[in-house]
């Protein structure tokens, strides 16, 4: 891939040189009200990126996303997994093949998390910058009478 796409912060600081239109702002639906429980199936470090995904993403994901979702942390899992497993082994030719292994899962999770919009190029195609999708977590709290903000302790 030779020029990959620019996230549209960059485009817009840069002055959009190419002139090309900037994709326009998405119209964000209701957010879910809370986390969707997590597929029994996840393990420990699957269960918390399903909870991290949610609570992240909440301006953007809705119910269709949940099988993306689910694919993600399944592959956190697997590449859990594997980091464990080469951890431990002796043989420096097999620890060589986990460690190729783990490579392409962490290849693999990128390109799901990417189609989820958890990158910055990823929103930028959604028409959503960080600092926009903040302002629309805000808004959308003070709308259903929710705060953003986690409760001081």
């Amino acid at each position: 891939m030779p020029n990959p796409p620019k996230p549209l912060e960059v485009r817009v600081k840069e002055g959009n040189p190419g002139k090309r239109p900037l994709p326009r702002l998405v119209a964000v639906g209701p957010a879910p009200i809370r986390v969707p429980a997590a597929p029994s199936s996840l393990k420990q470090s699957g269960k918390r990126t399903w909870k991290q995904m949610w609570e992240n993403g909440r301006a953007w994901l809705g119910p269709s996303d949940e099988i993306v979702v689910r694919l993600a942390c399944e592959q956190v899992d697997e590449l859990v997994s594997l980091r464990r497993s080469a951890a431990q082994l002796k043989h420096p030719e097999l620890r060589l093949r986990y460690l190729r292994a783990v490579q392409e899962s962490e290849k693999a999770l990128l390109q799901t998390v990417s189609a989820l919009g958890f990158t910055p190029t990823a929103r930028a195609k959604l028409g959503l910058v960080v600092a926009q999708a903040a302002e629309t977590q805000t808004r959308l709290g003070r709308f259903t009478g929710r705060s953003s903000r986690p409760p001081s302790a």
